[in-house]
């Protein structure tokens, strides 16, 4: 694999509805707990989201900004001087649209997470819900070019009635609760939660991205190709050379179409067997621009316990892969994917420090 797809991983860290803990929010995805209620700060119609009560508490500022505020509390790892940041989010500080406010809300909430940060150099990432890894790649590109060396990616999103309703609109939220891989999911619910993750040039031996690639698939506007075929064109380009592949964090929104579509493609990828499965988005909701860096932050962790958890809400596997009890990783190394609205599509491969 070309270095240019590697980094190291210096630092991580992460606010959810769970806590800021990276091992209390996995202790949650093991015990099979879900953060899912009826929102209080919008009529959701009593659809159920992944919802923060911290971000309840309303100091009159954007709940994006408190989610931001609350995250870089969380991070105990310096960050270099002149570090730029990578902020991946879809629709930004979208609740000061809904108060009335006229602006860009994803230029607002980069401009806020440069002085939460403290940092002058940043760039927005929205590529739908992709944006998180690609995010990360695109941090990657920069570390490799030679233009900084080290990249603070932060992924970022907020439940809102703008969102619930333009998912709602679409058909894809879920009536009842978010089963990611069953055969009786019927949509996702949506959650809020941030994470940030330090990147360096790749060092042997350390926690590390090892692979990444990117596709798409334009075949529809929202919907992906079924067959999964250039998903697969992604996850084999960023596997190639990697070995055996331990498990799989899927993208796993819970609605029927993309859970098909990424198991259509693992399918053809892994000959039919596809190592262990599993979707955040059965405990935490859809996180939209966080989705991906969560991914890969709780990712590590499964990794160095060679564990994968069990699957949130299952009830009717459509794929031996998932499963309601812990599964054994079959290496350290797993692949996360994370793919977005007009065929995005994102492959990662990472792994643990020993």
């Amino acid at each position: 694999m070309a270095d240019t797809q590697r980094a190291s991983i210096a630092g991580t860290a992460v606010a959810t509805p769970f806590g800021t803990g990276t091992a209390t929010n996995c202790t949650a995805f093991f015990e099979g707990k879900n953060t899912f209620r009826t929102p209080g700060h919008y009529d959701s119609k009593g659809l159920l989201a992944g919802i923060d009560p911290d971000l309840d508490k309303n100091d009159g500022s954007s709940r994006a900004f408190r989610l931001l505020r609350k995250l870089k509390d969380a991070i105990e790892f310096p960050i270099p001087p002149e570090t730029p940041l990578f902020l991946s989010t879809t629709v930004g500080a979208i609740d000061l649209l809904e108060q009335g406010n006229s602006c860009d809300t994803s230029t607002a909430l980069l401009g806020e997470a440069k002085q939460i940060f403290g940092l002058k150099q940043a760039t927005l990432v929205s590529a739908a819900c992709a944006s998180g890894q690609m995010a990360v790649s695109f941090a990657l590109e920069q570390i490799h070019a030679g233009n900084c060396s080290h990249a603070l990616v932060v992924g970022c999103d907020i439940a809102s009635e703008f969102v619930t309703s333009g998912f709602t609109a679409l058909g894809a939220v879920s009536k009842t609760i978010c089963r990611p891989y069953d055969k009786k999911r019927d949509g996702l619910v949506l959650g809020e939660a941030a994470g940030a993750i330090l990147l360096t040039a790749y060092t042997p031996g350390t926690d590390a991205i090892l692979g990444a690639a990117e596709s798409c698939d334009a075949a529809h506007i929202t919907a992906p190709d079924l067959g999964g075929t250039i998903l697969k064109q992604a996850i084999l380009s960023a596997m190639d050379g990697q070995g055996i592949i331990g498990g799989v964090i899927g993208h796993g929104t819970g609605t029927v179409y993309n859970d098909l579509a990424e198991i259509n493609a693992l399918n053809a990828v892994f000959s039919g067997t596809i190592p262990p499965l599993y979707s955040l988005k059965g405990n935490l909701g859809h996180t939209l621009g966080a989705t991906g860096v969560l991914q890969i932050i709780f990712g590590l962790e499964f990794s160095r316990r060679g564990m994968m958890p069990p699957q949130a809400n299952l009830q009717e596997p459509a794929v031996a892969a998932v499963s309601n009890q812990s599964q054994q990783l079959l290496s350290r190394r797993l692949l996360t994917l994370n793919v977005g609205f007009g065929g995005l599509n994102s492959a990662l491969i990472l792994e643990a420090a020993q």
